[in-house]
């Protein structure tokens, strides 16, 4: 029976206070064929005095410049010699059997692509949360992966990096992560990455744990991380231009609805432009299933028509409890 190599790419930035335990989630996977790469981004938390030991267990540690985790992915690209690639954030913990799992799906359907549900935790995996929080979707059915972007788009959600099991062939055909995108990179290279899969299946069962930070890159609390995933949603929509299929543009649709509803009490400029953006881009969205809100949006546009919408909504209930 074929056993293919699997890396497991881990890029870091002063996660020392972590990085112990996503090495060893990624140690304790029960396929044994694996590689383990751990990539330090110049940190200056004392990050590579945990070198040593991870390298007595066959860990490949590596130093670089400080240039951001697209850079750091990168280079753990670079090195890898899998055939299959796993992208672990240091702060984050794969179940042990992850890779195991995922590899036999993927084998055995075919597939470029696998990924499986995830929850989220503060502390410890013990506290997570219990339920995937996209479990109300069919998970079972295989797409294509611009069939998975619609379904982003139409369903309001989304896959996180942790998640997927990628094989090395699709990665050379999609490239290497952009250094230019400093938010949501993850999310653009991922699109990448959808547009030349032909074939996503899903392990559905919950084998991936996502640390949430308070100050985690994710987080839009400055202009300039607004900014740069603004014009990550760019670059996404550019791409699927190339394609005639106007359902895959209800994916960038919905993020600069994403972008909007998170930046609209603390940038509201800024939450009005990724506004114009969902109104520019002629495409279906999940909102047409709110059929009054969307109304207003159709209306209105989503900036003003969502102020309008929630001006109106005390007037509906008394109304509605007047009825009663």
């Amino acid at each position: 029976m074929r056993q293919p190599l699997v890396s497991i790419i881990i890029p870091s930035y002063n996660s020392k206070a972590f990085l112990q335990e996503a090495v060893t989630s990624a140690l304790n996977q029960t396929y044994p064929f694996v590689e383990i790469i751990v990539i330090d981004d110049g940190s200056t938390d004392a990050t590579t005095d945990l070198f040593p030991e991870f390298q007595k267990q066959g860990v490949s540690c590596y130093t670089i410049a400080n240039g951001g985790a697209s850079n750091a992915r990168n280079k753990g690209l670079e090195k890898a010699k899998g055939e299959y690639i796993q992208f672990l954030d240091a702060d984050d913990i794969l179940a042990p059997t992850k890779i195991e799992k995922q590899l036999a799906l993927l084998e055995r359907q075919d597939a470029d692509l696998c990924y499986t549900p995830w929850v989220n935790f503060e502390h410890d995996i013990c506290d997570a949360q219990a339920q995937f929080r996209f479990s109300y979707l069919n998970h079972s059915k295989e797409r294509s992966g611009k069939e998975l972007m619609i379904s982003y788009g139409m369903d309001d959600w989304f896959i996180l990096p942790i998640a997927w099991l990628v094989r090395k062939d699709l990665i050379i055909k999609a490239g290497y992560w952009n250094l230019e995108i400093t938010n949501n990179d993850d999310g653009e290279y991922f699109s990448r990455i959808l547009f030349w899969a032909n074939k996503v299946v899903c392990c559905n069962e919950i084998l991936a744990y996502y640390r949430l930070t308070p100050d985690g890159l994710s987080i839009l609390n400055s202009a300039s991380k607004i900014d740069a995933s603004y014009n990550s949603f760019l670059q996404i929509e550019a791409l699927l231009l190339t394609c005639k299929d106007v359902r895959l543009l209800s994916y960038p649709k919905r993020l600069n609805y994403m972008q909007y509803k998170l930046t609209k009490k603390n940038y509201p400029q800024l939450a009005k432009r990724a506004a114009k953006n969902f109104d520019r881009i002629q495409a279906p969205s999940f909102l047409s299933k709110k059929r009054y809100y969307w109304w207003f949006i159709h209306s209105f546009g989503l900036y003003y028509g969502t102020k309008i919408y929630t001006f109106l909504q005390p007037v509906w209930r008394l109304i509605l409890r007047n009825k009663k």
